[in-house]
């Protein structure tokens, strides 16, 4: 138990300092999911000792079901005003879902000290990381609290990234926003190539999500006179 502790504060500590930046993503998500897992073991700890023998099941793979949600809402991360932040708001919300479930599924089912029980465990961690997020971002995005508005912006920059596998570009311009000083955007081929990368205005139409997050509905570039 007290392994189990440790390691969860350890985990809030670099948390604290990593989800501040997107680069330090690479080490937020494995270390959230550690956290996640050793909540969940809290858990069972207590619950493993109230109940008696249990049917064993196999929960390894339900991490996989997140994946098809991700394709279609994930793209409503791109172009909210936050995004970021609202992942990790979710992120933090679904630990209240993953453990939750564990509680509720450990009066059920078995979960032993062997690999099957940690690869479960795990996988629920995961399930819920994946899970949460997308649904937060899509609920943002999908039911609006006031009317839609516009708001003109000057560009930082514009850029683009090769797909993997040679599959085309993605493109881009990067704003200053209450979040982030390199808020990125995502935009069409034609409007990277229609706009300047220095002094360039855009304006933005924004819708404010439930959430209370922005999400932008549509960018138009502002011709200079």
């Amino acid at each position: 138990m007290l392994k189990n502790i440790s390691i969860v504060l350890i985990c809030l500590l670099i948390l604290f300092f990593s989800v501040q930046d997107f680069g330090y993503m690479f080490i937020s998500l494995p270390i959230f999911v550690l956290m996640s897992y050793n909540l969940s073991e809290l858990i069972l700890l207590f619950t493993n000792k109230k109940i008696g023998k249990k049917p064993v099941k196999n929960f390894e793979l339900i991490f996989l079901i997140p994946l098809f949600i991700i394709l279609i809402f994930g793209r409503y991360f791109e172009n909210t005003i936050g995004g970021y932040k609202l992942f990790w708001k979710s992120a933090f919300a679904s630990l209240i879902f993953s453990v939750s479930t564990v509680y509720i599924l450990s009066f059920y089912y078995h979960f032993s000290n062997d690999k099957p029980k940690r690869n479960n465990v795990l996988s629920l961690s995961i399930f819920f990381l994946l899970l949460i997020p997308s649904l937060g971002v899509f609920i943002n995005y999908r039911f609006t609290s006031l009317d839609d508005r516009k708001e003109k912006i000057e560009i930082n920059y514009k850029d683009f990234v090769n797909n993997t596998k040679g599959s085309g570009k993605t493109y881009y311009i990067y704003i200053k926003t209450e979040f982030d000083n390199n808020e990125r955007l995502t935009i069409s081929r034609e409007f990277y190539d229609g706009i300047s990368n220095i002094n360039q205005n855009v304006e933005l139409t924004l819708s404010k999500g439930v959430l209370g997050y922005d999400y932008v509905d549509d960018i138009k570039a502002i011709k200079k006179n």
